[in-house]
Formats: structure tokens, sequence, C-alpha cells
């Protein structure tokens, strides 16, 4: 399907495809949720990571020599997505694909929204202090929720 969408809830507008994750997709996210779950001793809920993010976060900008925080970035990105769809179940995982990547994000069939929670913790790695995984899993709900009900109310 051809949508329109904001990056994160508010964000650029963008225009690609989605379609369900293929095998490799599962499995990539598969070996992430085990990773994130066994730092949070299976406890796996906006606080708990948010607060194995803050320490996570805050070693790695207290580091001398920083490794490639990809990795980092990718676990943490698919908890936020994870608790996203816990909190709104319209939204599933899905491939999307526009003219110059493909990356995972969260769409839902009867709505032209699509959240990237990947490239939103890509973009504030660096950036932010503690609170701010946890913060951000209750914005990007609440915005979400917001979008999905004023495309429902046009409908």
């Amino acid at each position: 399907m051809d949508i329109p969408s904001p990056h994160a809830p508010g964000d650029e507008q963008r225009a690609g495809t989605t379609a369900p994750l293929n095998d490799a997709e599962r499995v990539w996210a598969a070996q992430h949720r085990g990773l994130v779950a066994e730092l949070c001793d299976g406890d796996v809920d906006a606080w708990t990571v948010g607060e194995l993010f803050d320490r996570v976060h805050g070693t790695w900008l207290a580091s001398d020599e920083r490794p490639d925080p990809r990795p980092l970035v990718q676990a943490f990105g698919l908890a936020l997505g994870d608790l996203v769809v816990r909190e709104v179940p319209a939204l599933a995982w899905v491939s999307y694909r526009d003219d110059d990547d493909t990356e995972l994000a969260l769409a839902s069939d009867d709505h032209p929204l699509v959240v990237f929670p990947l490239s939103s913790v890509d973009e504030h790695w660096g950036e932010v202090g503690a609170g701010w995984f946890t913060g951000h899993v209750h914005q990007v709900v609440d915005q979400t929720v917001r979008q999905l009900n004023v495309t429902s109310a046009q409908s």
C-alpha cells in the first residue's frame, strides 16, 4: 500500500510502502527482544527498559572510546516499538520501504500512520539525558493515539 507517513508522530512526511516482516526480519527482531528481556530480567516495561537505557546510554556517553552504538540503538528501538504496540494494539511491526531504504516500522492497516521507533532512538542517541526513554514511550503512545483518533474521525 502506498502511504504518506510521518517519521515519528508529528515529524516530516515520507512516502513509501509497507509489507509484513519477512523471516529474516522476524528472527532479527526476536534476537533483539531476547537481549532486552535478558538484560531486564524479563521485566520488559517502559520503566525497566528506561532504567536500562539510562545505564547503557550513560556508560556509552562516559566512555573514552565509544563503540558503534548501532546494536544498542536497534535493541532499544525495537523495545520502544514493542512498548508502543503494547499500548496501541492497532499497530504492528512492518517492513517499510521507500526509495532510499528499508527499515522496520509500526503501521496499521486501517490508518496511514507509520511510526519509526528505531529511527527515533537513533536520532536521540548521544543527546538525551536520564529519563528520556520512559518519557519518550509515553509521548509516542500519546501522539500515536491522537493521530489515529484524528484519522478515524476524518473517515
